[in-house]
C-alpha cells in the first residue's frame, strides 16, 4: 500500500455513457489531487492526478486542503500505471 499526499484541487461525477467497444458504464465520482514529484536533476514537478473513488461526501469539505490518502496502483500494461483508493481508506488532513 501507498500513501498520496497532496492538495484536493476539484471534486466531481463523470458521466456514464458508452464506451469505443459499445460496452455501458455507470457514472463515476473523481477527485483530481495536486502533489509534487521530485525529478531525477532535484527540481520539483507539480502533477495533477484524478482517482476515482466511492463516495463524494468523504470528500467534499476537503477541497482546497492538503491530505494524506492510502492508495494502491497497479499496471496493465508496460509504461502505464493505474491509481486507485484502497477499499476503505477516507482523506485524512495532512500534518506537517
Amino acid at each position: 500500500m501507498l500513501k498520496l499526499s497532496g492538495k484536493v484541487i476539484n471534486v466531481f461525477t463523470q458521466e456514464g455513457g458508452q464506451g469505443k467497444d459499445g460496452s455501458e458504464y455507470s457514472e463515476r465520482h473523481k477527485v483530481q489531487l495536486m502533489g509534487e514529484r521530485s525529478l531525477p536533476n532535484g527540481d520539483i514537478q507539480m502533477d495533477l492526478m484524478d482517482l476515482t473513488i466511492k463516495d463524494l461526501s468523504d470528500w467534499n469539505d476537503m477541497q482546497g486542503k492538503d491530505i494524506s490518502i492510502d492508495i494502491g496502483a497497479f499496471a496493465p500494461s508496460k509504461g502505464n500505471i493505474i491509481y486507485f483508493v484502497s477499499k476503505g481508506s477516507k482523506p485524512q488532513l495532512a500534518a506537517y
